[in-house]
């Protein structure tokens, strides 16, 4: 019997070039935080961030300088390996400005861990106390959310043409997923564009509703770009308790919930296409689901006697129940407070997620939809076999091979969690932790500062746990199956 020859065929030579590529921006980001230092007058955090975009940079011109492909053609193999590969080397070399900064300091693992969640949105942290970072490092942690919160391909279709013809669809669907929608425009390129502007003005118009309350320019700044990325990093370990203004949690409310719409959707709204949101049923659902969930925390909250004014009962519970589903991550101090039903749902909203297509995380809306559609045929034909029903959303049938897609994505999502937690014991984490942790990272939803939930705290994890939760972030953020094929023998066959 001849043994399976595997695959060395591939095109290295444009996944490297542009791997390249991608490096120079991430340098170039690299000298925000490098500017922010020295307009603080912080020589440290300017040393390290402008070493970093030092090597960066040399690293990714070197790779675009030398490396000639002989063809530009990248298939569906050399897409997914790409859309794979951006997310490690953003983070790997992402991480150096933690391991140099003085404020920071970490590890390799642990700056590799905070890198990655910083990209991937989740939003977990390995730093003790944010009170005590420098102004350059809030900055990096929120510029990195920002710039992973819509995606980091996204962002290179936008700014590099030749991917239309080049595999260009076979990386967004790799890092948005199918079920996000069609193309906005005929050309990848061109929606990529159209996406990034409507994030854009959104950021924007958030950072100068903040600047107009109670923060500084500076933090407005970073949690405008946290929040429109449903990242939830902050500039104080209090979160955005330490402000405690109705105005801050109106404004945010409104954009994490603009954050968990897909981004597709907005665009045509944006265009005066208001009926692509009046007739979406995801989009209902999904604004169905926050008032229903938000009925649920009021009547929590108001039987277990956590009632301490109108703001307790009206934009305290619908600030965390959006917070929750986006996969924000921004917690109220008063959570712990409302009982174990609100605790339960909350978890049940961090499982669903936003809509696809958003920068939020979660197994998404438009999945669980599907789901509960497709449930709902198969107990009908138990009473009429031979009935012949299909799946309809939005007036649209969905063809079968996307339901059979989202039922082994949701079996997968689920195994993945208790085999992420499975790994997570071997390395002496506690069983309720162990799970809630896997649950949060593939869910890209910190629960580091969600105390009133299980107590979890990363700071304690060792090396091995970092790189497994590392694993999840990015498994989550890639919707599994971009991750799966490449550890499946078949991808690396003829």
């Amino acid at each position: 019997m001849k043994p399976r020859r595997f695959i060395v065929s591939l095109n290295w030579a444009a996944i490297f070039r542009l791997l390249g590529v991608l490096v120079l921006f991430e340098a170039g980001f690299m000298l925000v935080p490098t500017i922010v230092a020295l307009i603080c007058h912080e020589p440290g955090a300017a040393r390290a961030f402008g070493v970093s975009a030092g090597v960066t940079g040399l690293c990714g011109f070197l790779a675009y300088k030398y490396i000639r492909p002989t063809s530009r053609d990248m298939g569906r193999r050399e897409s997914a390996l790409l859309t794979a590969s951006v997310w490690i080397v953003f983070s790997l070399f992402g991480q150096i400005p933690y391991m140099l900064a003085p404020s920071t300091h970490l590890s390799f693992s642990a700056a590799f861990f905070e890198a990655m969640s910083g990209f991937t949105t989740t939003g977990a942290s390995l730093v003790e106390s944010t009170d005590n970072l420098s102004s350059a490092v809030h900055i990096w942690r929120c510029l990195s959310q920002w710039i992973g919160g819509l995606g980091i391909i996204i962002f290179t279709l936008a700014l590099i043409p030749m991917l239309n013809s080049a595999g260009g669809m076979q990386m967004y669907n790799a890092e948005q997923n199918k079920i996000a929608g069609d193309k906005i425009r005929p050309r990848i390129s061109s929606t990529a564009r159209r996406l990034w502007i409507v994030y854009g003005l959104l950021t924007l118009c958030l950072f100068m509703l903040l600047w107009a309350g109670p923060m500084t320019a500076f933090e407005a700044a970073c949690h405008a770009m946290s929040t429109m990325s449903t990242g939830g990093f902050s500039t104080s370990s209090a979160g955005i308790n330490i402000f405690n203004s109705v105005y801050v949690k109106v404004v945010m409310t409104v954009f994490m919930f603009l954050g968990g719409v897909n981004f597709a959707l907005v665009y045509r709204a944006s265009t005066g296409q208001h009926h692509t949101v009046i007739g979406n049923e995801t989009f209902i659902t999904y604004y169905r689901l926050i008032l229903t969930a938000t009925a649920l925390f009021i009547i929590g909250i108001l039987l277990n006697g956590a009632y301490s004014g109108w703001q307790s009962v009206t934009i305290d519970p619908l600030f965390q129940v959006v917070s929750l589903v986006t996969s924000t991550g921004f917690m109220l101090s008063e959570f712990k407070l409302w009982g174990p039903a609100v605790l339960f749902i909350g978890l049940l909203l961090i499982f669903v997620g936003g809509c696809a297509g958003s920068t939020s995380g979660g197994a998404k809306i438009d999945r669980v939809v599907y789901l509960l559609k497709y449930l709902k045929n198969e107990i009908k034909r138990t009473l009429r076999p031979n009935s012949v029903m299909a799946v309809r959303v939005s007036g649209r049938t969905i063809p079968m091979d996307r339901i059979n897609n989202v039922v082994a994505f949701l079996c997968l999502y689920v195994l993945i969690i208790i085999a992420g937690a499975l790994a997570l014991t071997f390395f002496g984490v506690p069983l309720q932790e162990a799970f809630i942790s896997a649950f949060g990272a593939i869910g890209n939803n910190s629960l580091s500062t969600a105390d009133s939930i299980v107590g979890c705290d990363y700071l304690h994890l060792n090396a091995a746990a970092h790189y497994v939760l590392s694993i999840l972030m990015l498994t989550g953020r890639l919707e599994i199956f971009t991750i799966l094929i490449l550890l499946s023998p078949s991808f690396w066959r003829p």
